[in-house]
């Protein structure tokens, strides 16, 4: 009886710790991934790429000495650029901290239970050292009352042996996993190393932008009279093309929302002609217009489609980078000046290929002085404008896809740049094209 309590007690006791043991390695398993690090490094990696496609800009805006403006841009984009990437790093290097620190507490947890499973194998051992001449385990079969219960006896003997040599293994196997999670954290101390260095790369990086930076300022400073003329210049072709735009869009809807009256009309005369043919009172006129009414079913569904593309609409461009952001800005220079963008503007490289963010109707082509070729692309009640092209490859009327080719990007004539203008219109109302389109390329 001594003998079968001593197994009861040894049996479960070594259950509760394996079960404790395993579940432990489960859980140091599922920590291992780190989805908010993960999501950090493909951010300063986008970031990083943005980098270096500004470089590339860069080293065309400084062929010509005209382009001090330009040049300005670009740098400040790329100093911007440098401080989300050093934060970015900064973000990253306290998760990689918070998974090393989960890394030892792990390790500590797993020590502890490797401990525990050992102490409670070499106490098993010993007691069934001691007991090897006292033959127990005959005793306790022979004193069986019947057959059965010798029989279950016997599989109970029998397991607790298996157990003996399943409880070895889990001590290899968490010795195992002490060494693999030793191992990962010494792999993630060496990423954080090299995650610090390549942060203080990026501030030496980052000093010599703004040196660059404040030359050109200075550069700048001293063509004062210059640089006001090209922003009224700049500003005037921003006005002829808003006006156009503008213009062609309140079209587009006037006309359909004649064509829509027209119908309205016509069902109403069929109505009163059906009351009077069976001799009902004339039904009362309703005006059931909303703001986007005048829209066939398709194009509603278009810009419901494009409406829910929202955030995520790919890039009109396979390469560039944000040099001209939505909104009013304080001129970098001139004290007391103001620009208004109507869109964003993004650098690209020169002859660069310009696509539709999204399927619709060529609407409108035309030229603008200051803006070069402009396509007008319907999508629904969304309107897509790409200004600065130097070729067009669609025509008026033309069904596109997303992705298709609209044409080229210009090199402007008087700084070398190449930049695409692009703005988003709801209807008549101007939308901010850089939460519309995708983060990065």
């Amino acid at each position: 009886m001594l003998f079968q309590n001593h197994i009861k007690f040894r049996y479960f006791k070594l259950i509760i710790i394996g079960v404790i043991a395993v579940f432990c390695i489960s859980i140091v398993y599922a920590q291992k991934a780190n989805p908010k690090r993960k999501d950090l490094e493909a951010k300063r990696k986008a970031l990083q790429k943005q980098i270096i496609e500004s470089k590339k800009i860069l080293e065309q805006t400084k062929i010509k000495e005209s382009n001090s403006l330009t040049h300005l841009k670009a740098i400040s984009g790329q100093i911007t650029t440098r401080v989300k990437i050093i934060d970015n790093i900064g973000q990253e290097s306290f998760e990689l901290s918070l998974e090393i620190e989960g890394q030892r507490k792990s390790i500590q947890t797993l020590e502890n239970d490797l401990l525990k499973l050992k102490q409670d194998y070499a106490q098993s051992i010993v007691a069934t050292y001691k007991k090897r001449n006292v033959n127990d385990g005959l005793l306790f079969i022979f004193d069986s009352k019947n057959f059965n219960e010798a029989f279950n006896r016997i599989r109970y003997l029998n397991q607790y042996g298996q157990f003996r040599q399943r409880q070895s293994l889990l001590i290899l196997n968490t010795q195992k996993a002490i060494n693999a999670e030793i191992n990962e954290m010494i792999s993630i101390k060496q990423k954080k190393v090299m995650l610090m260095s390549e942060k203080e790369k990026e501030k030496l990086e980052l000093e010599t932008d703004k040196k660059e930076e404040a030359v050109l300022l200075t550069k700048l400073q001293q063509k004062v009279s210059d640089l006001k003329k090209q922003i009224i210049e700049q500003e005037k072709a921003a006005k002829r093309l808003n006006k156009a735009i503008e213009d062609l869009i309140a079209k587009e809807i006037e006309e359909a929302r004649k064509a829509e009256e027209i119908k309205m009309r016509a069902a109403a005369r069929k109505a009163e002609k059906d009351a009077i043919s069976k001799n009902r009172p004339k039904p009362a006129e309703k005006d059931n217009r909303t703001s986007n009414s005048y829209l066939t079913p398709e194009a509603l569904k278009l810009g419901n489609d494009f409406e829910s593309n929202k955030g995520r609409l790919p890039w009109p461009l396979d390469n560039g980078t944000i040099s001209g952001t939505f909104g009013e800005h304080a001129h970098p220079t001139l004290k007391g000046v103001f620009t208004n963008n109507n869109g964003i503007d993004i650098s690209v490289r020169p002859n660069s290929q310009v696509t539709a963010v999204f399927k619709g109707t060529v609407k409108a082509t035309f030229s603008i002085p200051g803006m070069d070729r402009v396509v007008l692309v319907n999508h629904g009640e969304y309107f897509s404008v790409y200004a600065r092209l130097s070729t067009v490859n669609v025509k008026i009327g033309q069904q596109i896809e997303t992705g298709q080719l609209l044409g080229n990007v210009a090199t402007n004539a008087e700084d070398g740049s190449n930049r695409l203008h692009f703005e988003i219109y709801k209807q008549r109302i101007l939308q901010n094209p850089q939460i519309w389109i995708k983060k990065g390329l």
